[in-house]
């Protein structure tokens, strides 16, 4: 059975108490559409963008040209953009605006004269720009600004002194500006805000390391500031925001450590009941500094960067996404969250996201595992799902023998069949034996990458953190795996970004991992990375189920690595081996041949080891490291800068 409760005028989210669970991996963007690019193939970051009238508009913005002052209007009717005069005022950056009563305020930001604290009117009637009373504050860049009960309430952003906390307030009448008390919360640039009912929103944003996803209103009858909800998700910066039928949004921008999120993530902040929930992200990752407007109840997303494209590129694809749904009962299968592979014996687990596209709230449905035309495992889901919002289903396990295509479909009809029914499909895990050779070589940013390997029970057995590999560098290294059974392989990139080539002419990085027989021979492919995509981590099962004796050839067969090469105040010495070691000695010889250095290490178990060494005496010239680990003796070249 699947209930349908009507929506209540006014109070469609007064039920919106249900924790989303938050998907891996790609998350389907149903309800996007794509808009057509600007004219001029005009691509910016922090442009002003708004909408009077059925006409959108975007102003201003950062290019690969530097600051611009172009103006452009969107038709909606015809999917059009057209160039209009440009902005009178300077060429900019990071501003930021609003609209009253009929009107856009725009201002402050970075031009080529450095940052701005100037305030400009359009007039949409005669298409005018007039200017207006500068702030008597700090000038700044990508600061929170409202317009609201004709005023404007501005602050935070940064100076060039550094992140602010301070707030003013501008009259439309008098044209004229005030001191309000300043955000009670550490400064920061680039927050997100919007005015509901005479209060205004702001909050997020970022200072020095952090990425802030605390929310405060202030509220002007009181001249005083409130926390409000925590957005239950990371902290972001550099989105795009807007307020609709009494409710405000947060759309895409950076996430912790000010990268791109993997999804352009969507949030609906209701101010009466105090409480966030996700809506279906735009499609693709998200990006930072994209503009918006809203036409005729759509949101429209607007240029930014990401890196999406493989490099941090300004984005040419342009999405809308209507705010109300067009279906009063319409529940959607949106994406599959269980095991997509078989590893070992065990059952897999099956789950899938479910989205209420309707107006109506959801309270009760179906899901069915379908398999060659049966239903295999059935769950009912109940709970209280409002328009926009997902949330997993759990449907239990089921053991996939071989690789499978299924379907996870609604057990009851509604009002759009076609995304009732989602197919998926199993697959079977490489199999392996327990000894596995890793070729990685780093793009430009090495010290992003780590990885690790995790047993069945989520235990890691062997990994290499953050900071530990060279730029542009080969590492070849074999691993010992303790038993059979199924392990994943995690490669995980800091920034986000994959080994994508790009920067300072550096090619794509890569990574493999092979399986081995007895003798150190390779004999299966287990995973394969060939920099061609980004990620933030990429996960890999692997079915050992083959125990190999390592013998005297395979025990010598052990990798020795010197980095960076060339070096300069220390060296790092990493060796490899897939037995315990005995005491291990590092001679480092000059080119004459004379031993300059020599430092022994404790006794070392298998996988990866590494010590650093001392280099900054060390005269310029080729050195000779040799290391002995046990009875085996390697040795590698280096050059000291």
């Amino acid at each position: 059975m699947q209930k349908i409760s009507p929506s209540r005028k006014g109070n469609m989210t007064s039920f919106m108490s249900l924790l989303l669970v938050l998907a891996c991996g790609p998350v389907l963007a149903q309800g996007w559409m794509p808009v057509a690019p600007m004219a001029d193939g005009f691509r910016s970051d922090h442009s002003f963008g708004f909408a009077f009238n059925d006409v959108g508009y975007i102003v201003a913005g950062q290019t690969a040209s530097g600051y611009s002052d172009a103006f452009y209007s969107y038709d909606a009717a015809t999917d059009t953009w057209m160039s209009l005069d440009d902005f009178p005022g300077e060429g900019r950056g990071y501003a930021i605006g609003d609209t009253w009563d009929g009107k856009a305020w725009f201002g402050f930001g970075r031009g080529n004269s450095g940052m701005l604290n100037d305030l400009w009117v359009f007039d949409p009637t005669d298409g005018s720009w007039t200017e207006k009373t500068s702030c008597p504050c700090s000038a700044r860049q990508h600061p929170a600004f409202v317009a609201i009960d004709d005023k404007i309430y501005m602050g935070l952003g940064n100076s060039d002194a550094g992140d602010l906390n301070d707030w003013w307030e501008y009259d439309m009448i008098l044209d004229s500006w005030s001191p309000k008390p300043s955000l009670p919360a550490m400064q920061r640039h680039h927050p997100y805000q919007f005015g509901i009912d005479g209060k205004i929103y702001t909050g997020f944003g970022h200072h020095s390391g952090e990425i802030f996803n605390e929310w405060y209103q202030y509220n002007p009858a009181t001249v005083s500031w409130t926390e409000m909800a925590t957005l239950p998700s990371q902290g972001r910066v550099a989105g795009t925001q807007f307020s609709h039928q009494g409710m405000g949004y947060a759309l895409s921008g950076d996430g912790e450590g000010h990268t791109q999120m993997a999804t352009g993530e969507f949030w609906q902040y209701d101010p009466v009941a105090d409480e966030w929930n996700q809506w279906p992200a735009h499609p693709g990752m998200s990006r930072w500094a994209p503009a918006s407007f809203i036409i005729n109840d759509e949101v429209y997303l607007i240029n930014g960067m990401s890196i999406e494209p493989g490099t941090f590129d300004y984005m040419g694809t342009n999405w809308k996404f209507s705010l109300l749904p067009t279906e009063a009962n319409d529940i959607g299968v949106t994406q599959y969250l269980g095991d997509d592979v078989i590893c070992g014996d065990d059952p897999q687990q099956v789950s899938a996201s479910m989205t209420n596209w309707g107006s109506d709230t959801l309270t009760e449905t179906t899901l069915n595992l379908v398999v060659d035309g049966n239903i295999v495992l059935q769950e009912t889901w109940t709970g209280v799902l409002a328009s926009y919002q997902s949330v997993e289903v759990d449907l239990g396990t089921y053991p996939f023998a071989t690789p499978t295509d299924f379907s996870i479909e609604l057990a009851d009809s509604d009002s759009n069949a076609d995304n009732d029914i989602l197919t998926a499909s199993i697959v079977a895990s490489p199999s392996g034996t327990t000894q596995w050779q890793i070729a990685l070589a780093t793009d430009y940013w090495g010290g992003e990458v780590s990885w690790k390997i995790q047993n069945a029970a989520g235990t890691t057995i062997e990994s290499v953190g953050t900071n530990t590999y060279a730029n542009s560098t080969l590492y070849e290294f074999n691993v010992s795996i303790p038993s059979t059974g199924c392990y994943t392989f995690v490669l995980m990139d800091s920034y986000g970004d994959g080994m994508i080539g790009g920067a300072n002419g550096a090619g794509s990085g890569s990574c493999s991992i092979t399986s081995l027989d007895d003798n150190g021979n390779p004999l299966e492919t287990l995973f394969a990375y060939d920099g061609s995509f980004s990620y933030s981590e990429i996960t890999a099962a692997v079915d050992v189920s083959t125990v190999v004796t390592v013998n005297e050839t395979a025990e010598n067969s052990w990798v020795l690595q010197a980095y960076p090469n060339p070096c300069s105040d220390f060296l790092t010495i990493s060796w490899s081996s897939a037995t315990p070691s005995e005491a291990v000695v590092c001679d480092v010889y000059n080119a004459q041949g004379a031993l300059i250095h020599q430092a022994s290490f404790p006794a070392r178990g298998t996988g990866v080891q590494s010590e650093r060494l001392n280099s900054s005496e060390w005269p310029s010239g080729l050195y000779l490291i040799q290391m002995q680990v046990g009875e085996a003796t390697k040795a590698t070249q280096v050059i000291k800068h």
